[in-house]
């Protein structure tokens, strides 16, 4: 009778270890989840022209990370803190847009095939750059927040803004103030 050699199942059985334990804690160490954005980071959207993206923000405070996965700078930025979800989109109306046609658009989509909803009776916002737009609440799926919109004669935008209520309770001033820095260029 031979000699059993267990080095062979021992080697299998370091690499499962490894891949099933190691990889795992080493991604958690590495920090998915996006890219980190710094407190005054101003980000920009929308198809580029003579070097600039028409549609700005400025992030205001740190722990905002920057989904670099479901962020397609040509149309919208993905912005992640915990667990509330930042997006804004542009939008390149066909036809004449304002404010009330985009959150009308914006309800329709939002409301298909889920449980989310928009608040019907939406509030003027003015961000700090003069920009006007309506802005209401969000919920549904266990979610709460908020959505906004802003429309010029050329160009328009949609933020939504949701997480877990107590999440999104601790990120909502914040929302607001990333809001409020919006600006839609010519």
């Amino acid at each position: 009778m031979g000699r059993v050699r267990w080095w062979g199942t021992g080697l299998v059985a370091l690499v499962l270890l490894v891949l099933g334990g190691g990889l795992p804690l080493l991604d958690a160490a590495l920090g998915s989840g996006g890219r980190p954005v710094r407190a005054g980071t101003v980000l920009s959207v929308g198809t580029e022209r003579h070097g600039t993206r028409p549609v700005s923000f400025t992030v205001p405070a740190a722990g905002w990370r920057l989904s670099e996965e479901r962020s397609f700078l040509s149309s919208n930025a993905f912005l992640t803190r915990d667990e509330v979800m930042f997006n804004i989109s542009v939008v390149v109306p066909l036809a004449p847009l304002d404010a009330r046609t985009l959150w009308d658009g914006l309800e329709r989509i939002v409301s298909v095939g889920r449980e989310t909803r928009l608040r019907a009776a939406p509030s003027t916002i003015t961000t700090a750059h003069g920009l006007r737009g309506l802005t209401g609440h969000l919920n549904g799926d266990g979610r709460v927040g908020t959505a906004t919109v802003f429309a010029t004669d050329t160009l328009g935008a949609t933020v939504t803004a949701s997480g877990p209520p107590a999440a999104y309770g601790q990120a909502a001033a914040q929302v607001d103030a990333i809001v409020r820095t919006i600006r839609i260029s010519p």
